[in-house]
């Protein structure tokens, strides 16, 4: 019989409108997708070729449990140099960064314990807090996508453990400021909770500029860093990222990965260290989004029917619909009419429900005849 735990793990709320894309395009058809949740572009030359010379050069065996050396003392730099503490190498797990979010929850949490994040999130985030045999809670956000950091606080409880952030965010693209990420710091200080802080899209900011809650007082206790090269460098398939923990949990997330994944794979290790030397590819990458992100809204705002923010991070908008359908209606209805593919926002929270989300890491072509039918079906 399968496990109450595994029982309780829902699908991803966008599987079947996504069977149903694929279905129309084996058919031929001229369908466009908003729903991509990675970057178009292919991962930068060098970094391939520098791998796959590794690769040639005999990197293919296990390395140690926390990752090649050369790049957890790359990443230690960069943090250290990021937040003004002292982030040591010995305290860097190169892992993939939906594994470290699982890992860092894992490590806190007991059964019956919960878990603060914000409505919207991340699909995957209340997923992960229950295969941990935790509750998945919700604060709401304000209007510009920010946390409403007293509603956060009135909801904290004896059993709650973890802050679940992510800025720049998945779905809304709010960039967190320093009134925001103080304001979260100093509650779990002050509560003695722990925050696992989601930065995986750290180099796609268009307004405003990353915070990392590691850089305020005494949070190099409490935080758990997680980060890595999926968005910054098109390395989606790499499956490569790392965790800083706080060094109290590093020996026990260690001997967890040990028996779980033994390391990450010797030649994704290799493409990450080549890629932060890259700075040039992001800020490209990041340059492109904007433009796109520019225009989409230049679009979509000749209808009133649909409310448009422009994101100050990633490449997803989070849009409110205005013409009386929820989001899952509305997302059906398109794909059938129009042959536009978006994601419903109810996945993403309780406020999602009346929203889409729809990435702009497309081709410039699809993006501006998708959009255009988007604003034909709403009339």
């Amino acid at each position: 019989m399968v496990s109450s735990r595994f029982r309780s793990i829902l699908p991803s709320p966008t599987v079947s409108l996504n069977n149903k894309f694929a279905e129309i395009k084996e058919r031929g058809e001229n369908a466009i997708s908003f729903g991509v949740g990675e970057p178009d572009a292919t991962t930068p030359e060098d970094v391939i070729d520098f791998a796959m010379k590794k690769a040639r050069d005999g990197k293919t065996h296990y390395t140690s449990s926390l990752g090649i050396k050369e790049l957890r003392e790359k990443v230690a730099s960069k943090y250290s140099a990021m937040t003004g503490k002292e982030v040591k190498a010995a305290n860097v797990i190169v892992t993939p960064a939906k594994f470290a979010i699982n890992m860092a929850v894992q490590a806190v949490i007991e059964n019956g314990d919960n878990v603060l994040m914000q409505d919207p999130s991340f699909v995957s985030y209340p997923e992960i807090v229950k295969i941990a045999g935790g509750i998945p809670r919700y604060f709401t956000s304000k209007e510009d996508g920010s946390p409403d950091i007293d509603a956060m606080n009135e909801m904290i409880d004896s059993r709650t453990k973890m802050i679940l952030i992510n800025s720049p965010s998945n779905p809304h693209g709010w960039v967190a400021s320093d009134a925001d990420m103080k304001g979260i710091t100093e509650i779990a200080s002050d509560r003695k909770i722990y925050v696992a802080t989601d930065e995986i899209y750290e180099k796609i900011i268009y307004e405003g500029r990353h915070i990392s809650p590691l850089s305020y007082p005494g949070m190099e206790e409490r935080t758990f860093v997680i980060n890595g090269f999926s968005k910054s460098h098109a390395m989606t398939g790499w499956r490569i990222g790392y965790l800083i923990p706080p060094p109290e949990f590093t020996t026990y997330i260690d001997a967890y990965q040990q028996q779980t994944l033994t390391c990450a794979p010797s030649i994704s290790q290799y493409a990450a260290l080549r890629a932060m030397e890259d700075t040039s590819f992001p800020e490209s990458m990041r340059k492109t989004f904007q433009k796109r992100r520019d225009r989409l809204y230049d679009i979509l705002s000749k209808s009133d029917r649909i409310e448009f923010r422009k994101p100050a991070g990633t490449f997803y908008a989070f849009p409110r619909l205005k013409n009386g359908m929820n989001g899952e209606e509305f997302s059906s209805r398109l794909l059938e009419k129009e042959k536009v593919l978006v994601t419903p926002g109810s996945g993403f929270g309780p406020s999602g429900k009346d929203r889409i989300r729809m990435s702009f890491a497309l081709s410039d072509k699809e993006l501006e005849e998708g959009a255009r039918r988007i604003v034909e079906f709403l009339g």
